[in-house]
Parts: C-alpha cells; structure tokens; sequence
C-alpha cells in the first residue's frame, strides 16, 4: 500500500516525464534558427598569415570608425538654390566708408540711381564727411548737413552786372584822368606766390578769389568782384591800421598757389583772418571758402560783418589790434565753409531697390566748375559691403562656409580684371589681407584696397555682382541674410563728365540658402554597422585566399619530394 505523500507525488513525476522530451524538441528547435553557430575550438587552428590579417582588420576598422565618429560631430553645409524670395519694394543697404586724399569735403557729392529711373544727387542725410590729409589722418570734426537742403546761391542779375561794370569802368577811366588824386579807392589786388604771404600778414581780414579765366562761372563773378572791392576798400583806406582787402588769383598763371590752398573749383572764394590760416597751436590750414551770394551788396556786407566799421574807429583810438572771429564760427555753413584739409572721408549708407544701379562719389556744385585733366579721384575703400554688419559670430560661419578660399584670390581676380598697375592707375592691399589660413571676406570684398590714379583726369569704375545668402545655423530657430559680392575694377579716362569713382551693383534674382546639418543617428550607427561587418567580411575573404593558397603551394613541394 502506497502512502498518501505518494499518492500526492505520483501525478507531477508522471507529467514531468511526460512533457520532457517536448521540451528538449523545443529548445533544439530554437538552436535551428541560430544564424552564429559555433565551431568547437579543438576544431580551429590559428595561423600567422590569419593573425597578421586579423592586425589589419583592426586597425581598417578602427580607422574609419574613428573617422565616421568625427564625420558625425561635424556638422555640414547643406546648400540649395532658389529664385530669390525678396518682395516688390524692398529695399537694400548700401554701407560705405571710402577716403579721398584728394578731394576736398567742400564738393564732395554722394550720388545714387539706378535702372528704374530714379536718380538722387548729393545725399547728405544719411551722409558723413570728414576732411583728412594726403595721409588719411583726420584733421577736424565730422561734418553732418542732416539732410537739408541748402539755399542755392544768388547771383547778380543783369542789371546788377551792367552796374558793376560801369562801376568798374569809372574808377579806371577816373584813375587814368587823375592818376595822383587821393580819394581814388584801391582796386582789387592781383595776388602772386610773391605777395600772397606778405598781404595775409599785413591785413586783417582778407578776402581772395581764386578764379579760372575759362570758367564761366568766373567770368561772371569777375565785374561783381571788382565792383564790391571798390566798395570795400572805400570803407577801409590805406590809412587804418586794421582793414579788410579784397584780391584775386589767376589759378591757370599760379596754379602751384591755388593747389596749396586747396582750390578745387572755381571760382573759390578764401576768407583769411588774423593775418594768418593757422589753427592756433595746430599749424595746419584753417580757412574758410565762402559761399554766399554773388551780388555786390551780399559780398560788401559779408566783409564788413567781419570787421565792422566802428571796431577799426576804436582800434585807432586805442592803437590796437582788432581780433577778428574765424568766419567759419561767425557765420552760418550756408554762407562759409570750413577747409580743414585737401582730402575727405566719405562714410554712411544709402537704401536703394533692389535692381541694377550706382553710386558715385565725385566733385559737384551748382555755382563751381571743375578742371577735369588737374582732379585726382585716388581713393581708399575702407569698407563697402551690402546689408547689416555682420557680428563676429556670423562672420565665423560665413568663414566656414567658404573655408578653403584662398586670401591672394583677391588681388589675383583684380589683376586678371585690369585692375593691375597700368598707365592710369594701380591698385594696393593697405591692409595686408592675404594672411595664412584666412578666409576671403566675401562680404566685403573691396575692403582696404587702395586705388591710385598715376595721371589726372581717371575715373575708377567698380563693378559688383550681388547674391543674398540665407544661412540657418546648427541649432538655430531661424537663419540670418548676408549679401556677397563679386567685384572687376577697371580705369578710364574721364571725357564727357567730370571724373569719379564708380559703384556699379548688380543684384542677382537667385538666392542661396545654406543649412548647417549633423548627420542622423540612425545613419550614424548603420555606418558603424556598415564598417564592421564590410571590413571582417572582406579580411574574411583575404584571409581564406591566403589561407587556400598557402595549402596548394605546401600540396605542390609535398609532389615533388615524393
């Protein structure tokens, strides 16, 4: 008889060796599936030629997974092109800081238009100028019109001109019957580089024109500028110790004289006081031009403004000199101008359409002519780029999006365009850009070039293509929009207008668009896969080949011994 615990037990052992063979059928079935089934190693050799094999595999492997690795914390530029998404009207900026040693601040005039029709002359508003030395050093204050329109000059009618002549001609006919009377006024003083110093220092305020006999401005101030020096001189004769004299310079007889005080147009009017142009404690120029009306009464007033009548009756009385105000600080800038120096520095910016255009900067007035063959537009582009400025950060990525560019490519494109040294001119890199491992700034590509002009009379022309690149960075919510540009410069002789510097731009209609992209992860990790698996299987492949023909060369030498 069987025990109850037994009784209980008999069931489960029955089962047990009931489901035990459908246990070991599924675990067999399962290792059917095994795609890595195992080879007992006391049924495996190792060889050299293997090991050396398995050496290299290693190191391939290693290699390119440590290139993949670095390829995949690289982020890469993704770049498309489209037409460019700019909408009609908007508008595009043009900034610009361009020096000119040689021409004066007095008539330097920004001028804009383009293919549209729409042209605007001598900007001031958005436009600041800064007179400088043949050096590039500042020599005063920046100068800022803000914008307002200056009051044209008036000049004589022709009724006022017929009086200044006969005027004139009186006093000569009058001079020539009675040539010892004493109440005869004195004429206007014809001025030489012999006499010019020596009648600033004996007159207190002097007034001189310097003129151009072919100018037709000239030729009409001329009976005007004789008529109000006989006025003036009335008021102030030989005797007073303090006085105002009106003269004149024939700038074609002394041109030297005229180009040592600056004269650019004509007929340019210099107003020198205290018997010398000489900044207190500076030693540079400090004249003043004048630029108010042309009529005999404006220029007789203008004098005696600056040294009235009753100051020269004290200064008798008290034997003393009169001191006279700069007319640069006693008048308005409509009236008098002040000339620090013979160049100017030209910067600010222009909002223009975005269509074919120009901007030039040249000599204008509407009361001055020019001598085209004795002006000199040499000039120093410190900047010129379209857009914002770029803060340090996008400047860096625009760098690496053009990494690689090599810095001298921007004097070679220049010397293949024919801007080279050549008979009318040459162009220098002031700032030395082609540095070792820089990028070429795209953005501003005429930065700090030098253009020279070797003879008088050259315009400089500039030709700039433009293309708007959008470039979104790694991370980033939105991209930011950086205009670059390419540039041909060339010289040209200046025929039928007075010459200038030249800036052509020529938007184009396509737009770049630049994404910074790292690669996916699941990519990343398909390639590792893609590394390991390729290389064993191909150092596999090797190996089995070195391994075959190594045994069939063995199997040859074992035939020829037996």
């Amino acid at each position: 008889a069987r025990s109850p615990r037994e009784s209980r037990t008999q069931p489960f052992r029955a089962r047990s060796r009931t489901m035990a063979p459908g246990g070991m059928m599924s675990r067999s079935r399962l290792k059917s599936v095994d795609f890595y089934r195992k080879i007992p190693k006391d049924m495996t050799e190792g060889t050299i030629p293997g090991s050396v094999i398995s050496v290299m595999a290693s190191l391939v492997i290693a290699m390119l997974l440590v290139s993949e690795i670095s390829t995949y914390l690289t982020p890469q530029f993704n770049t498309r092109v489209v037409v460019d998404r700019s909408l009609d009207g908007d508008l595009m900026r043009i900034n610009f800081n361009v020096s000119f040693p040689a021409l004066s601040c007095e008539f330097a005039s920004v001028d804009v238009g383009d293919a549209m029709g729409l042209n605007r002359y001598n900007l001031t508003k958005t436009v600041f100028k800064r007179p400088i030395d043949q050096n590039l050093n500042p020599l005063g204050p920046i100068q800022w019109e803000r914008g307002g329109k200056q009051k044209p000059v008036e000049h004589a009618d022709e009724m006022q001109h017929d009086k200044a002549q006969a005027l004139v001609k009186y006093h000569v006919e009058e001079k020539a019957r009675n040539p010892n009377a004493d109440d005869h006024p004195l004429q206007v003083l014809e001025l030489s580089p012999k006499t010019f110093e020596s009648a600033k220092k004996q007159t207190t305020v002097l007034l001189v024109n310097f003129y151009a006999p072919w100018c037709p401005w000239s030729r009409r101030l001329d009976p005007v500028w004789k008529a109000a020096a006989l006025e003036v001189h009335k008021k102030y004769p030989e005797t007073l110790a303090n006085k105002v004299r009106v003269a004149e310079v024939d700038c074609t007889k002394h041109e030297a004289l005229c180009v040592a005080q600056h004269v650019q147009g004509y007929p340019s009017v210099r107003v020198y006081t205290k018997g010398s142009d000489a900044v207190q404690g500076g030693g540079s120029h400090d004249h003043a031009s004048y630029h108010g009306d042309r009529t005999v009464e404006a220029i007789v007033k203008f004098a005696t403004d600056l040294l009235p009548e009753w100051k020269t009756t004290e200064a008798e009385e008290k034997k003393k000199q009169v001191e006279v105000r700069l007319p640069s600080d006693s008048h308005g800038g409509e009236t008098v101008k002040k000339i620090d120096g013979p160049g100017c520095s030209v910067t600010g910016f222009v909002l223009v359409k975005k269509v074919p255009g120009h901007l030039w900067i040249t000599a204008s007035s509407d009361a001055h002519s020019f001598a085209p063959h004795a002006m000199n537009t040499s000039h120093v582009v410190h900047h010129f780029y379209f857009g914002q400025q770029l803060s340090p950060s996008r400047k860096r990525y625009l760098e690496k999006f053009h990494k690689g560019v090599d810095e001298a490519s921007s004097l070679g494109s220049l010397a293949a365009a024919g801007a080279g040294d050549g008979y009318y001119g040459k162009v220098e890199d002031v700032a030395k850009r082609s540095v070792s491992g820089a990028t070429e700034d795209w953005h501003d590509k005429l930065a700090n070039l030098r253009f020279t002009s070797l003879d008088g009379g050259t315009t400089h022309e500039h030709y700039l293509q433009t293309v708007l690149t959008t470039i979104k960075p790694w991370g980033a919510n939105a991209g930011f929009n950086v205009y670059e540009y390419t540039q041909h410069s060339h010289f040209m002789k200046a025929e039928k207008e007075s010459p200038r510097a030249k800036f052509f731009f020529d938007p184009s209609p396509m737009q770049i668009y630049v994404s910074e992209e790292r690669q996916k992860f699941y990519h990343f990790i398909t390639t590792l896969m893609a590394i390991v698996g390729g290389v064993y299987s191909v150092m596999g492949i090797a190996d089995g080949a070195v391994h075959n023909g190594i045994a069939m060369l063995r199997k040859q030498n074992l035939g020829k011994q037996g």
